[in-house]
């Protein structure tokens, strides 16, 4: 069920995201990495599902782009599975248990 309308989220890809209205209606293919977490934000953002999988979300972004990632998780209210290298990136977001594999043994 989504959120926002048609218009709304228009607005808001034109507004907080690509800040370029020819991008707004670009091909997901030619967008850049960042750009494609921006457009998955703004699909939480607009249809919140109960369950987040994440599989290096904070790759090939810029420090600006990767704050807001940051800041979205913290408030998202549901389940969350990141895959993620970034360290740091998981401490930020404040998860809460974690796998790790190192030398392919997972613990």
């Amino acid at each position: 069920m989504l959120i926002w309308s048609h218009i709304e989220v228009r607005r808001h890809l034109n507004d907080c995201l690509f800040r370029k209205n020819e991008e707004v209606n670009a091909i997901v293919s030619t967008l850049s990495g960042g750009e494609k977490a921006r457009l998955s934000l703004a699909q939480i953002a607009a249809k919140t599902p109960k369950l987040l999988i994440l599989d290096e979300i904070s790759n090939n972004l810029d420090l600006e782009t990767k704050e807001h990632v940051m800041q979205v998780l913290k408030a998202y209210p549901g389940a969350m599975i990141i895959i993620s290298h970034d360290a740091d990136f998981l401490e930020e977001i404040r998860v809460n248990s974690y796998l790790e594999i190192n030398n392919g043994v997972l613990s």
